[in-house]
């Protein structure tokens, strides 16, 4: 990043709900100071013209990422502004904060430590990932029991997560208890119950139902609803949601004021047999070492997965079903991808490869799918002072793209990178 002066964007702008044909947004201080059509712009200010073919947008925002230090400036330098960490070691977490503060990464919105339960699948992710409530440099934590579950909420309070992970393997009365818990700490929850892939039907103790009806804020990957639809009575294996259990389920979320965040990106990568076009993606040309082990890893999980994939294009369907039909009740889809879990899927890049499927599986309108990653996901993250992130208005954050082309008519515009603001500062 460079030291800058005020800044003034104009040009057209979607402002993270709305596009508006022409206007100046004007940044000072790292904040948005004023946004219109016939500003005035301060002598001293750096003034950027998106032109006739640029568009304005928010920094955009991926709502669920698995962030690494070593790859924490990829995510800005692909456009995307704010991160939802959504879970690895407090101590990591405490790193990327750092990052972000000194200008080297994405703002960071973060869960810390996962909670889980002691059968937990982190077990078998090497020594040291599931450790006892606590511990700062474990990925997950084992909650046993109702006592457990209050005190690993606290400790998380206490180290100023944003929000609280639950996973698969809670009882229902520890996961009860950690939501009750987290509410008192005025704390939200975002769940991943698993899916039919993963563990969602052999290991999961909770579904998407009963997580709803205690109060989670955000549902994963449309997790946890493959085993409510064996508890009404149905066979996954054999069997796809019909009408009404599609409308029962999109019901719940939007009825429980919660928003799903259906990661389209992990799916379609673990149920493909062709592998995703990376290079057409920001950040998708990079080589290095960190570049070789993702793709090294992705590599890996392709070969493993494959007979798995009639699996993932269920879970696939159900999530894409899924978002169109909560947006059509009037509720709230965020975008995110899960990256750099599943297959091909690009820290930083791989958010413009979401949008793209949130229209062509999930059949969302461009300007709908902006949203998820830019006002929705801001109000996702938002505080008492309302959205500061994913919008371009008085008061946000001054993280902003100008992009060439109309990414409402043209998603793939948002890949078209002119210039990134983090901050109101150039990204460099």
């Amino acid at each position: 990043m460079t030291d800058a002066p005020p800044l003034a964007l104009t040009g057209r702008l979607f402002d993270g709900e709305t596009l508006w044909p022409h206007a100046t947004v004007l940044m000072r201080e790292g904040r948005v100071l004023d946004v219109g059509a016939d500003l005035a712009v301060p002598d001293g200010t750096r003034v950027l013209d998106a032109g006739p073919d640029g568009t304005i947008l928010p920094g955009l925002v991926d709502l669920h990422v698995h962030a690494r230090p070593h790859y924490a400036r990829w995510f800005p330098a692909a456009g995307v502004t704010t991160v939802r960490d959504a879970g690895g070691s407090l101590d990591v977490l405490t790193e990327l904060r750092a990052l972000a503060a000194a200008g080297e990464g994405p703002r960071v919105f973060g869960a810390g430590t996962i909670l889980d339960g002691p059968e937990s699948i982190f077990q078998h992710f090497g020594e040291g990932v599931l450790g006892e409530v606590g511990d700062r440099r474990a990925g997950a934590w084992t909650v046993r029991d109702t006592r457990e579950a209050a005190a690993a909420v606290d400790a998380l309070a206490a180290a100023g997560v944003d929000t609280v992970k639950l996973y698969e393997q809670l009882s229902p009365e520890a996961y009860g208890a950690a939501v009750r818990r987290a509410r008192e700490h005025g704390l939200p929850v975002m769940t991943d119950l698993g899916t039919r892939w993963t563990r969602g039907l052999s290991a999961a103790r909770v579904d998407a139902l009963e997580a709803l009806g205690l109060g989670v804020r955000t549902v994963e990957h449309a997790s946890g609803f493959a085993l409510a639809f064996r508890r009404l009575g149905f066979d996954p294996e054999t069997q796809f949601p019909d009408e009404a259990t599609l409308d029962r389920f999109a019901r719940a979320l939007v009825e429980a004021g919660a928003v799903l965040v259906p990661t389209l990106s992990v799916h379609e990568g673990l149920r493909q047999a062709r592998r995703a076009d990376l290079e057409a993606l920001p950040n998708g040309d990079h080589a290095g070492e960190v570049a070789d082990s993702l793709r090294a890893m992705w590599d890996g999980l392709h070969a493993a997965t494959a007979q798995s994939r009639p699996a993932a294009d269920w879970d696939t369907r159900l999530a894409a079903t899924l978002t169109r039909r909560v947006l059509d009740l009037g509720g709230q889809v965020g975008a995110g991808t899960d990256t750099p879990a599943g297959v091909d899927n690009l820290p930083g890049g791989g958010l413009h490869a979401e949008l793209v499927h949130l229209v062509t599986l999930a059949g969302l309108s461009p300007t709908e799918a902006l949203r998820a990653a830019t006002g929705t996901a801001g109000r996702v993250l938002a505080g008492q002072e309302g959205p500061t992130v994913g919008v371009l208005r008085p008061g946000a954050h001054a993280d902003a793209l100008i992009v060439e082309g109309d990414p409402t008519r043209d998603l793939t515009a948002t890949r078209r990178l002119r210039v990134v603001v983090r901050a109101g500062r150039m990204w460099v």
